[in-house]
């Protein structure tokens, strides 16, 4: 098991790939469920959450594609340990999806986890992939 030190920043690239359900509520507004699922590159090629898995289901509210989307995210690292956190955002078709995301705890060496980070999402085209560009910090106890 890999020893992490007790508190950092960092930055990193998670490529994601979404599954969504929409569901219209009138003509231009849809709510829609989706799983971003995907891996995390550290920008250090190493280090903490390096090449993880990250699965993120949440709920979007959208009127004329612009609105929020909040959630929850499981990261996998190669030990099976894992960290959750919970995020929020807003989306805008010509700005991407923009936010925040909280570490809530996680087990093994995440257990007892915290830290604030932002994310800046946009996907690739029309298609269900894209990039998120994520920055923050942690902290264990």
């Amino acid at each position: 098991m890999v020893q992490l030190p007790k508190e950092g920043n960092y930055s990193g690239l998670f490529g994601w790939n979404v599954s969504s359900t929409p569901h219209e509520l009138e003509e231009g507004h849809v709510v829609t469920q989706d799983v971003y699922s995907g891996t995390f590159f550290n920008d250090e090629g190493n280090g903490f959450l390096h090449e993880t898995s990250w699965v993120c289901p949440g709920v979007s509210d959208t009127r004329q594609g612009k609105g929020t989307a909040q959630g929850h995210g499981i990261v996998t690292d190669y030990d099976n340990d894992k960290a959750y956190f919970s995020w929020k955002g807003t989306i805008d078709p010509e700005d991407g999806f923009n936010g925040d995301y909280r570490w809530t705890g996680g087990t093994g060496k995440y257990v007892g986890i915290t830290g604030d980070n932002t994310f800046r999402a946009m996907p690739i085209g029309e298609t269900v992939q894209g990039r998120g560009l994520m920055n923050g910090e942690w902290k264990l106890p």
